[in-house]
């Protein structure tokens, strides 16, 4: 994060919300599951009272960036307040539609 703050002489909010996310999976897989249940519920605050960057880099930078896919991360996610999973599910829901349009158009014409 250092250089990031020399390069671009401001902390960006989707490279803090990222790190925030590491420390929030590391502090959970270290058995610190205080510390990420209360970096988890400060995201649900954000994605649901804060502003449009606010709410853009929790859904980006937490939610997208966690491997939700991931049966891994799965216990983790499980910890997450309603609002973290809707979003995650709305997230997986999108991808799913748009691997289906992506498939279709790439199909052969006649091979409906």
């Amino acid at each position: 994060m250092n250089e990031h703050l020399l390069d671009n002489d401001e902390l960006l909010l989707h490279v803090f919300v990222a790190r925030v996310r590491d420390l929030a999976i590391d502090a959970f897989d270290s058995d610190r599951r205080g510390l990420a249940h209360r970096i988890v519920e400060t995201f649900e605050l954000g994605l649901h009272d804060g502003n449009e960057a606010v709410e853009n880099a929790v859904a980006v930078s937490f939610v997208e960036d966690t491997p939700w896919w991931d049966p891994d991360r799965a216990e983790f996610i499980e910890t997450w307040p309603t609002g973290l999973r809707n979003e995650a599910e709305r997230q997986s829901q999108e991808a799913s539609a748009r691997q289906s349009r992506t498939e279709h158009e790439q199909r052969p014409k006649g091979a409906e």
